[in-house]
């Protein structure tokens, strides 16, 4: 069951969203890169506990604000349902778009210089690190 998956499928079409769904084979490269640069060097894939460098904080408006971050051009957003996707977006804009008109869920996001990595989780938490500090 893809529900997010198909959510944000159908939202990224319907708001004329700017994207590229990665393959398997490209997601896997991504999350072996993500899982290198930002997690210790057990972790085997996104695990926010494993992160390294990591600032946590509340802030349930964070979505709302994913379009003021820094340096965040060209984006990709990564979520969890039954199995990991991912998407790559042209500008965090989009993912505040995206993120207004979809349902709460936990995601993934990168820029794709890959020097930040965000998680913010069903709680409201945003996990950051940040590899440049």
């Amino acid at each position: 069951m893809n529900y997010l998956e198909k959510e944000i499928d159908s939202t990224l079409a319907e708001q004329s969203l700017a994207h590229e769904k990665l393959r398997d084979d490209e997601l896997s490269k991504l999350i072996t890169k993500l899982t290198t640069l930002f997690f210790s060097p057990e972790t085997k894939g996104l695990d926010p506990y494993h992160l390294r460098k990591t600032q946590k904080k509340h802030d349930p408006e964070f979505w709302k604000k994913v379009d003021t971050l820094e340096n965040f051009e060209n984006p990709f957003l990564i979520v969890q349902d039954s199995k990991i996707h991912a998407w790559k977006l042209e500008a965090s804009a989009d993912l505040k778009t995206l993120f207004s008109e979809t349902t709460g869920f936990p995601f993934w996001i990168a820029d794709e210089n890959f020097n930040v990595l965000i998680y913010m989780d069903d709680h409201d938490c945003v996990h950051t690190s940040d590899i440049t500090q």
